[in-house]
């Protein structure tokens, strides 16, 4: 998918930052959020497509709906596409099922539960790291990254902390 310009993992989806800096910094008509929970409540698709910028285009999509129209080339068609993630295991799961993305970028993984910083304001479990391991193991680029001025932080010094 030639104009896939950023795919992110931020457990916030659309939210000021990513509206502002990120869509910015990638020229961002598209967005395609790949949530099995937004993609199944009116409410949330809701709140999502009305977060977005104006003149971004939404869709939200569950990781198997996702998966499908990747395969037949059926996402966005626009210059500057984003996907995003709410999590490790969602973008696991769609790698899995078929949507190839080349790299990755973390900006943010929900804060609860037993979970060390890695960097910046990022925090990761031994679970999250695996699945981030596994991805990386598959050829993907994942690195950490909560704003745009920020450094890449590669997957690799990550999980040194583990």
């Amino acid at each position: 998918m030639e104009n896939l310009k950023l795919t992110r993992i931020d457990f916030r989806l659309i939210h000021g930052q990513v509206m502002t800096r990120w869509c910015k910094e990638y020229e961002t008509d598209a967005i395609v959020v790949v949530d099995d929970r937004s993609a199944s409540s009116s409410l949330l698709k809701k709140i999502l497509l009305g977060a977005a910028p104006a003149g971004v285009a939404v869709t939200v999509e569950s990781v198997e709906s996702a998966a499908e129209k990747w395969k037949a080339d059926e996402l966005p068609k626009s210059n500057s596409v984003m996907i995003l993630f709410k999590n490790t295991d969602t973008a696991l799961r769609a790698w899995k099922a078929g949507v190839k993305f080349p790299s990755l970028q973390v900006g943010g993984i929900e804060g609860a539960g037993n979970k060390k910083n890695i960097y910046k304001n990022v925090v990761m479990s031994e679970e999250e790291a695996a699945q981030l391991k596994e991805l990386g193991d598959g050829g993907v680029d994942v690195y950490f990254q909560p704003i745009p001025e920020d450094a890449h932080y590669p997957l690799s010094e990550a999980l040194k902390k583990f």
